[in-house]
């Protein structure tokens, strides 16, 4: 009759001081297995090769160690009900863990007919064959990781050909709910998020950088339409003919007033001693000829020397926007002001494959807030709350960033030209663009100096 041992793994999680249960399958001479339970327990209820425990009170702790027994328990029966059931030539060398991880995650064994066409098998040819920048890309495929934790989710992969509108609002849900999946642990010193009883096995065993954040609006449609894409690639490579996007509709991403500096905010920064912290001086010249050339910022840190030409008319910075390069590659060009020289020269064959040193998106927006509180720039401005969709009053240096530059630039040449295809030549928008309609805002000057225009 089949035997099954318990031990206690010799690693310990530095976080919970709890060690792994591990299994040992006899069944005769001939069949001796080992497999891991996916339990951990911490090792003063595990004595003589048994959990034990005595405590009378049921604290926290003591509760998750009945927990912890009673899914052992559950599992050793599983064990013993599949193996007696077997001959002994019926066996594989992987049997015991095969069994245990069936019984514990089901729908990842869940097998698929060889002429469904599922949404997760083109998508490598996709990413390999659709001309997107790489920024794009990377998108893609953070999007698609979270296409993946749904379907984990759910249990079942997502079929090409028998999806409804109804699959595409339950995929729009998970993204608008993934962040409540999680807890706050609480440690001595620190407090992390933890994935839920529910999800943590989803969680283990999906691709992801951090826990999720409550996703605003925008960020669904970005996401949904990341899909729609996907899918009509399907359809137009012959993949699927089903189309679900036709009873569903994605939307459209809604912006606020758009807010930028003024030049006179952007020249105080410029002129305000900050050579006390010379990192903050950097990102504060990085934003500044930012805001003279208007690119985005990854565009910005792949400019060398070589992007900078000079003829008659002056020094100009000639560059292929990344985000559009593949789809309309198109150079953009843009005089140099003797502010935006000035800034050049300082740096000016310090950086081999640069303009400006490099720093991480994330730091270069806490130094440029931190500039502009130093320059006194605290100008209070409206901005719509991502996610609630209110309206918030802040100073605009605490909601500045390196996009706030172009922004700065469009809106400031927008006022003086008046012509969106003019100014999106520069910026790097194609003509009509949607998208030019976020950085540019038709104010008061401009309404009283067109109705000027009347008399």
């Amino acid at each position: 009759m089949a035997k099954i041992y318990l031990s206690l793994s010799t690693r310990v999680q530095k976080d919970t001081g709890k060690s792994e249960v591990l299994l040992r399958y006899r069944n005769t001479r001939e069949i001796g297995q080992r497999a891991h339970s996916h339990v951990y327990l911490l090792p003063k209820y595990f004595v003589d090769g048994e959990i034990v425990i005595k405590a009378r009170i049921v604290t926290p702790e003591v509760k998750e160690a009945k927990e912890a027994k009673l899914a052992v328990d559950k599992i050793v029966a599983h064990l013993h009900e599949v193996g007696n059931k077997m001959v002994l030539s019926d066996f594989g060398p992987d049997w015991a863990q095969e069994t245990v991880d069936r019984f514990l995650f089901p729908d990842k064994f869940v097998e698929v007919k060889k002429d469904e066409h599922l949404f997760q098998d083109r998508i490598e040819d996709f990413l390999k064959f659709k001309k997107v920048s790489a920024q794009r890309h990377k998108s893609y495929r953070t999007i698609f990781s979270i296409v993946k934790r749904f379907e984990l989710y759910t249990g079942s992969p997502i079929n090409l050909d028998t999806a409804t509108a109804d699959t595409l609002v339950s995929l729009e849900k998970f993204f608008k709910e993934e962040h409540t999946f999680f807890e706050e642990k609480k440690y001595k010193y620190r407090t992390v998020l933890r994935p839920k009883a529910k999800y943590k096995y989803v969680w283990d065993n999906s691709e992801h950088e951090r826990v999720p954040l409550e996703r605003s609006d925008n960020a669904i449609v970005t996401y949904m339409s990341a899909v729609r894409a996907y899918w009509r690639w399907c359809m137009d490579m012959g993949y699927t003919t089903n189309d679900p996007f036709r009873k569903y509709v994605v939307g459209s991403q809604k912006y606020g007033t758009p807010y930028y500096m003024t030049t006179a905010e952007r020249d105080l920064l410029y002129k305000t001693d900050l050579r006390s912290n010379r990192e903050l001086a950097t990102a504060r010249d990085i934003f500044i000829f930012q805001c003279y050339i208007g690119c985005r910022i990854s565009d910005l840190f792949a400019l060398t020397e070589d992007n900078i030409v000079k003829d008659k008319n002056g020094i100009a910075v000639h560059y292929i926007p990344s985000k559009t390069k593949e789809e309309r590659p198109r150079v953009v060009k843009v005089y140099l002001a003797p502010t935006a020289i000035e800034i050049l020269n300082r740096y000016k064959g310090k950086y081999k494959n640069s303009l400006f040193p490099f720093i991480s998106t994330g730091k270069l927006n806490d130094l440029i807030r931190e500039a502009m509180k130093q320059a006194g720039i605290d100008r209070v401005v409206t901005i719509v709350n991502p996610v609630t969709k209110q309206p918030e009053q802040h100073p605009i240096c605490d909601v500045a960033s390196s996009h706030m530059a172009r922004r700065t630039f469009i809106g400031n040449l927008y006022k003086k030209v008046k012509d969106p295809n003019l100014v999106g030549k520069l910026s790097g928008h194609c003509e009509g663009s949607k998208a030019f309609a976020r950085y540019r805002d038709i104010d008061d000057d401009m309404i009283k100096e067109m109705t000027n225009l009347l008399d």
